[in-house]
């Protein structure tokens, strides 16, 4: 019986000791990533709302966020990030100024501050 604890002591010694070895020998380093990194992009989009301007949207990725990039002419360029999905299905992406829903191939709704709402779709060539 003695033996049979000593045995048990020694395997569980040794035990601990290989798993602790490979613990620290596997160490990864994980970097940090920028949170303003840009990458992804997709091909701009022209869109023609029911007012008859027109804007181009770019889709993306920044950091960890998926956002978007919507042009104006007369205007600065926007980036919105993306919130939430809409009922519809649709990613919902907002800044301080402006709300989009949409997405590649269906056009979409631009909100702004004011409340204002304008339809976009894609140009047909």
């Amino acid at each position: 019986m003695k033996k049979l604890v000593i045995f048990t002591f020694t395997l569980f010694l040794l035990t601990a000791c290989t798993k602790e070895q490979s613990k620290n020998g596997t160490e990864t380093s994980v970097s940090a990533k920028d949170p303003n990194e840009i990458s992804l992009e997709q091909e701009p989009i022209q869109l023609k709302g029911e007012d008859g301007k027109i804007i181009t949207v770019t889709y993306f990725a920044k950091g960890d966020d998926v956002a978007v990039k919507i042009e104006q002419e007369g205007q600065a360029d926007e980036t919105l990030i993306a919130k939430k999905i809409s009922t519809t299905g649709d990613p919902i992406f907002a800044n301080e100024k402006h709300l989009w829903e949409g997405s590649v191939g269906k056009g979409g709704k631009m909100t702004d501050g004011a409340g204002n709402t304008i339809k976009y779709s894609e140009i047909e060539e």
